[in-house]
């Protein structure tokens, strides 16, 4: 039986419910938050309709909504999209793009939405934890246990979108700190600090409450360990790295990583909800699909259904990284798609080409380079570019970039790092390209798709989103062991990840053979493997600039070709203009 259930929280904010998961709810009602308090099973069923907000299209902001408007689509694509990890070809009014261009304003639906679903799931917390009473079951406790952990979730969120990390001052401004005690005075942004210590409070709390208890098997119910594995990522941002390496081996009790990784990661990604790994994650029944409104919908155009956009791919650098054990990584070879070429296809000479060659040009009248590709053909001298007015070519590309083709140019490679890299010289100048299978591609740009957030019960556009796993906990715990200087320790855990990707002996790192790989320091070997491993997840841009590291945007799409200093004011997005409009002492972030 799938029903629905309303409360009127303290500020008035209508709220439906229904059923999430395995959990059936009592006939359809409305509750004032002071009946809610009188009846026993009423935090139980809010806590569903707090958990519902994260991943179902809701109404009711100013202006209006759309099928975008997901606090999971918005999640992810306004922290993935800021990073260095893919580029978008072609310039879209979806405004996620403001995102991608650090161009975002505070009249932006994703940041409006973000703000308004995010303190209206605090609502909710707020409700819950001001009238829950402790000590009735282990099951009353853990629900409540299951509203700090949620509280503490949401505050955290809107630190990575909306303040400076915490690593570059605690006295930053980050976000209005609203709980379930009255509010008094004029309402400001709390600093990042204020609202840390907070987060750290609850997650503590939900520990004590939540214990040994688990009311479900099911991840996309908060259990003890979500609420661990969120401190251990709370105390990294802080810096506080003896703590994470703590309460990791705390949340181990003994095991070792293996016995808590998923061994099959290439299907992990389809079943989030029942494997070990997963500590937390976003929960979608096979009827709940989001379509073309997914987060795998801008990443894959599946080949056999036809479902998604498919106009997002890896970025050079990104590609790059991943290329190094392309053969062996499961993280890329069970993760990506080459989209092939169109029917009949590209021959030359008679024979289907099977390479090609892609770099970046300058667009004169854009802020952007776009890409320039050409198919690669092969001789006893090695790959070589095709022209376009060879006549063995069927399917030809329109040459607006060779002016003297009269001579073959080869493609040379040269070894920097142990690692492979390719390029070309024309007319004097050197021409760094990155080689891939042939494919088809979007305006120039090469199709490559990203199916990690794909195939749940066989839907392309499926997924139940983690948001926290054991492959970062592990990460986690490598990164505070490499500031800790254990650079042992560190790269133990860093190939504990790698060996289950699928790479093994001279593939995984070690203090010998790190330098030659270009590596001087531990720390980035563990923000590589966590760029590789959390790919997509939308960690990377945090990941760098929490470490005060630039971002080299310096690669073919349609953002701006630059390097981002963590100094940049455009880092943290806009506040919502909805809140700086009735609140004037939310000061907006400067830029």
């Amino acid at each position: 039986m799938k029903n629905k259930f309303l409360i009127l929280a303290t500020t008035i904010l209508g709220i439906s419910l229904s059923s999430c998961v395995d959990m059936d709810l009592t006939p359809e009602s409305t509750m004032t938050s002071d009946q809610l308090a009188n009846d026993p099973t009423g935090i139980e069923y809010a806590t569903i309709g707090a958990y519902r907000w994260f991943k179902t299209n809701r109404s009711g902001m100013a202006g209006g909504s759309s099928s975008r408007d997901v606090y999971a689509r918005n999640w992810f694509q306004m922290n993935e999209f800021r990073g260095d990890n893919v580029f978008i070809a072609g310039v879209t009014t979806d405004p996620f793009m403001k995102s991608y261009e650090y161009t975002d304003q505070n009249t932006e639906a994703t940041c409006r939405y973000m703000w308004y679903s995010s303190y209206s799931i605090l609502n909710i917390l707020n409700t819950n934890i001001r009238i829950g009473t402790e000590g009735l079951s282990e099951k009353n406790d853990h629900i409540l246990g299951e509203n700090y952990f949620l509280r503490a979730l949401v505050y955290m969120n809107l630190c990575d979108l909306f303040a400076r990390p915490y690593s570059q001052g605690a006295d930053n401004p980050a976000v209005v700190l609203r709980t379930e005690e009255p509010t008094t005075g004029e309402i400001t942004r709390a600093s990042i600090g204020e609202v840390y210590a907070q987060i750290e409070k609850d997650l503590n709390k939900a520990i004590q409450l939540m214990g040994n208890y688990r009311r479900s098997d099911n991840a996309s119910y908060a259990w003890k360990g979500s609420a661990q594995g969120l401190l251990s990522r709370l105390y990294l941002y802080m810096g506080r790295n003896q703590d994470v390496v703590n309460i990791v081996n705390e949340m181990l009790n003994g095991k070792t990583p293996e016995d808590v990784l998923d061994p099959d990661l290439a299907t992990y990604f389809t079943r989030t909800q029942t494997s070990r790994e997963t500590l937390w994650c976003i929960g979608y029944l096979a009827n709940e699909t989001q379509g073309n409104s997914s987060v795998a919908s801008m990443y894959l155009n599946d080949p056999a259904s036809g479902a998604g956009w498919g106009e997002i791919y890896p970025s050079d650098p990104m590609y790059e990284l991943f290329n190094r054990y392309a053969d062996d990584d499961i993280r890329w070879k069970d993760f990506h798609l080459f989209q092939p070429i169109p029917t009949p296809g590209v021959t030359f000479n008679g024979e289907n080409v099977k390479w090609m060659a892609n770099w970046p040009v300058p667009n004169p009248t854009s802020w952007y380079y776009g890409s320039q590709y050409r198919y690669l053909a092969e001789d006893a001298g090695g790959k070589y570019i095709i022209f376009s007015n060879n006549p063995g070519l069927n399917n030809p590309v329109p040459d607006d970039y060779f002016t003297n083709t009269s001579a073959k140019i080869y493609i040379k490679e040269e070894i920097i790092n142990t690692y492979p890299k390719y390029f070309f010289t024309y007319n004097g100048n050197k021409i760094n390209v990155t080689i891939t299978p042939a494919t088809n591609n979007r305006m120039s740009y090469r199709k490559i798709f990203n199916t990690k957030f794909s195939y749940q019960d066989g839907d392309a556009m499926l997924c139940s989103y983690p948001m926290i796993r054991w492959g970062e906990i592990i990460l986690n715990r490598a990164e505070a062991y490499a500031k800790l200087n254990n650079s042992t320790a560190a790269l133990a855990d860093v190939n504990v990840i790698r060996s289950r990707a699928g790479l093994s002996g001279e593939q995984l790192m070690t203090t010998s053979n790190m330098t030659a790989r270009g590596y001087t320091d531990i720390l980035d070997v563990v923000l590589d493997e966590r760029r590789l491993e959390l790919a997509y997840e939308g960690f990377r841009w945090k990941d760098l600039f929490r470490n005060n590291k630039p971002m080299d945007r310096r690669y073919a799409g349609t953002h701006p070709w630059e390097i981002i200093q963590p100094t940049d004011l455009r880092i943290p997005h806009q506040i919502s203009g909805d809140e700086t409009l009735i609140n004037p002492g939310v000061v907006p972030n400067p830029r």
